[in-house]
């Protein structure tokens, strides 16, 4: 153990932490709590991953499984809910599962985003390089010009035309 290490009092690296830490981490995705759940201080789990590429390759791997079980949690919680219980006068009477919409919309968003993700690219212009917006704009004018009557002109900035 180096000699900051042990002034701050934080314990080595030992071969069965190292390995209870990329355990926890493949079972949670989260590093913090993977590094207090064996014990470690976070800051020597980066140190070690600075010095170490086996290591690091390793962190690597258990962080993508800890991110799968998160990623299918999400989709079950999404698709078949989460079970909330169903309370009548102060007694549980049953329970029920309600999928959760929002969380469905994001992982298709994420998984089939040229089907549910809106598109980036603005509106097409047509032939003359009109938007759409500018053109359906001056066919209401010419419609209004048609029945006699003019748009009211805008605002100015501040208030009042």
């Amino acid at each position: 153990m180096s000699a900051s290490a042990r002034k701050r009092g934080r314990p080595q690296a030992s071969p069965d932490c190292v390995k209870a830490f990329l355990d926890e981490l493949a079972e949670s995705g989260a590093v913090a709590i993977a590094a207090e759940r064996a014990g470690l201080h976070r800051s020597t789990l980066y140190g070690l991953r600075r010095r170490n590429r086996d290591f690091a390759a390793r962190w690597d791997a258990a962080l993508q499984l800890g991110l799968d079980r998160l990623q299918d949690y999400a989709v079950v919680r999404a698709t078949v809910g989460d079970e909330t219980p169903v309370w009548k006068g102060g007694q549980q009477v049953g329970s029920v599962r309600r999928p959760d919409s929002r969380l469905l919309q994001f992982l298709l968003k994420a998984h089939r985003p040229e089907v549910y993700a809106r598109p980036t690219a603005p509106p097409a212009a047509d032939q003359t390089g009109m938007s759409d917006f500018a053109r359906r704009l001056r066919e209401a004018e010419a419609r209004m010009a048609a029945l006699g009557k003019a748009l009211p002109p805008l605002p100015k900035k501040g208030g009042r035309p």
